[in-house]
């Protein structure tokens, strides 16, 4: 009967440590939209850029498994054009950070994000290359509500890599109590594309306010 009941226990403890460890894993996917001005020089001429409309997509991983980092990945289209120029251009972003602080209402995280470019300049000309940036982010939520902050980046500045990409802005959680959460985002996002490979030359510049969304589960 003893056994038994230790058993019993064991399995009990397994069983609510198995239910806790699936509590905290998340996936989450997003979109994120912002039309956008550009500025700055390709091809050593400064354009004047048409107005583009900018889309983010993501989707962010988490778990509570020691020395394994999370991962998030990012798809970013910022195409741009002008008079006799035309540059297609997507980036995408994979980043693998831990979250040395992690409270109910604010966590924050730091890791390394490879950033790959792929490109084709004036219809012809295909580039593509890869750097490493580094990458935080931190989010807090206001206790008592479902509205709460947020910020992310993304920085280089070496081999004469100078971009970065970062966003702040407020959020608000529509549906907190459902297994699948909805989350509503507004904010500003800065972007600098500082790119030298290939024979391709760009330094642009772009920023405005965005409003995105995104599901967690």
């Amino acid at each position: 009967m003893k056994k038994y009941s230790l058993s019993l226990l064991a399995a009990s403890v397994l069983v609510a440590g198995a239910a806790q460890a699936a509590d905290d894993f998340s996936i989450g996917a997003g979109l994120d939209y912002m039309y956008s001005d550009m500025d700055g020089s390709a091809e050593g001429k400064d354009r004047n850029y048409s107005s583009n409309s900018l889309w983010t997509t993501y989707v962010d991983f988490r778990h509570p498994l020691l020395l394994v980092p999370n991962a998030v990945f990012q798809a970013t289209d910022i195409s741009s054009d002008a008079s006799a120029f035309d540059n297609k251009l997507k980036t995408y972003d994979f980043a693998l950070y831990y979250s040395p602080l992690e409270l109910d209402t604010l966590t924050l995280n730091a890791g390394l994000n490879l950033r790959s470019y792929d490109g084709t300049l004036n219809h012809h000309h295909d580039y593509s290359n890869d750097t490493i940036m580094l990458y935080g982010a931190a989010e807090t939520l206001i206790p008592g509500t479902d509205l709460g902050a947020f910020a992310d980046m993304r920085v280089s500045h070496w081999d004469g890599d100078h971009s970065h990409d970062w966003r702040m802005g407020v959020s608000y959680v529509v549906f907190p109590d459902d297994i699948l959460k909805l989350k509503l985002r507004a904010g500003y996002r800065n972007m600098r594309v500082n790119y030298t490979e290939d024979s391709v030359q760009l330094d642009q510049h772009l920023d405005n306010w965005f409003l995105g969304a995104e599901l967690r589960y």
